[in-house]
């Protein structure tokens, strides 16, 4: 809506619907669970726990899959409207040039560093009787994530780490189609959503959906609403403890099916209805579950595969240059270099027996090549 003038921006907000008020925290879901919604609960149950199987046993889950949150945070920024590529981020990063602008990588780079704050931040809910023990998930740790997400990018002039002092709408470009919760009630509901996450007498799975649309129609932020509300659902699966690492995420899975995530969430809205919504989150658990299981197999497949050529090459640095590059799957020599404190002959002669070996693939500069794990982009990307 930001190109219409200010006085029919003006007549929209005199016509748009009153403020919403959803009900409040927990409510009675039993009238939901149908026997399709407790059997697609089950099912997802089971999905997911294949995937906690995989990421338990692992050894170091966050680095072997630290791409795949790269193109998380790709995916759900580019719900919001931006165009850059996991190829474009890990390119940026690498120092290359790129054609999206450096604005748009940053919001990026931004939805990365929120997940790494509150990874940091918090304990899982059963660990927080012990004395090392860090924060319970909580409004404060959300305010300090959106802090971070708009840090010096689009939006960063909408109050970052604040809730909002104005009410805020969600429409087209001339219409209004939903007024989320006032300002005035705004602090009111999302204490009873913090209260909501320590809340045990349900699936911690349709809590997860219940959590994600409530937080979503409260909209308790000026700006990035819609990553804020993406990111609290691994988050909320971490601090139960349903995955050991919040390396699980649907972006893709609302990106894939965008209307019908839209149309879902207004049917709560505006006809209470949830079993629709809780169906089609469910079902996102379950498709993002197998998607999720398969490419980080794929991804420990190919990191064993390429861990056996070293048998070959012999050298002290070849396991630490390959946990570097599942990390950055597009990165500079001087990146190396500087990450593994070796010398210039040594890094350049392992990189030039990599592109040997198929695993890399080089630019043709003479100074600062870049390198490519090809195999390992198509994984992820797929």
């Amino acid at each position: 809506m930001s190109n219409i003038t200010d006085e029919r921006l003006i007549e929209l907000r005199r016509s748009a619907p009153p403020p919403y008020e959803p009900e409040r925290l927990p409510f009675d879901t039993f009238n939901l669970l149908t026997p399709e919604l407790i059997k697609l609960s089950s099912a997802a149950n089971m999905a997911l726990g294949e995937y906690k199987g995989f990421l338990v046993n692992t050894p170091n889950p966050v680095l072997l899959l630290s791409p795949i949150t790269t193109q998380e945070a790709v995916l759900s920024s580019k719900l919001e409207g931006t165009h850059a590529t996991l190829e474009d981020i890990l390119n940026h990063e690498a120092g290359n040039q790129t054609d999206i602008q450096d604005d748009e990588l940053k919001e990026i780079l931004n939805y990365r560093s929120a997940l790494k704050h509150a990874l940091d931040t918090i304990s899982p809910y059963n660990q927080l009787s012990n004395p090392n023990s860090k924060e319970p998930l909580t409004i404060k740790i959300i305010k300090e994530m959106h802090a971070i997400l708009l840090d010096n990018v689009r939006g960063s002039t909408k109050h970052p780490g604040a809730f909002k002092k104005l009410q805020n709408y969600i429409g087209g470009y001339d219409f209004i189609s939903y007024t989320p919760v006032s300002p005035q009630l705004t602090d009111s509901y999302m204490s009873n959503l913090e209260m909501y996450f320590h809340h045990d007498e349900i699936n911690p799975l349709i809590q997860a959906a219940i959590i994600h649309a409530q937080f979503e129609m409260i909209h308790p932020f000026e700006d990035g609403n819609g990553r804020i509300g993406r990111l609290l659902i691994p988050l909320f699966f971490y601090y139960r403890g349903i995955i050991p690492s919040p390396i699980f995420y649907m972006s893709s899975y609302f990106e894939r099916n965008r209307d019908e995530y839209i149309h879902n969430l207004a049917n709560i809205s505006k006809n209470n209805n949830w079993v629709s919504w809780i169906y089609f989150f469910l079902s996102g658990i379950i498709a993002e579950s197998h998607n999720n299981t398969k490419k980080a197999l794929n991804i420990l497949s190919l990191y064993e595969q390429f861990k056996s050529l070293g048998d070959s090459i012999k050298s002290y640095y070849f396991i630490p240059i390959l946990d570097f590059i599942f990390q950055h799957p597009i990165f500079t020599s001087k990146q190396l270099i500087e990450e593994i404190n070796a010398s210039k002959q040594t890094v350049f002669t392992l990189l030039n027996k990599m592109v040997d070996q198929d695993i890399l693939i080089s630019s043709d500069k003479a100074k600062n090549r870049t390198f490519i794990c090809p195999k390992l982009l198509s994984i992820i990307d797929s």
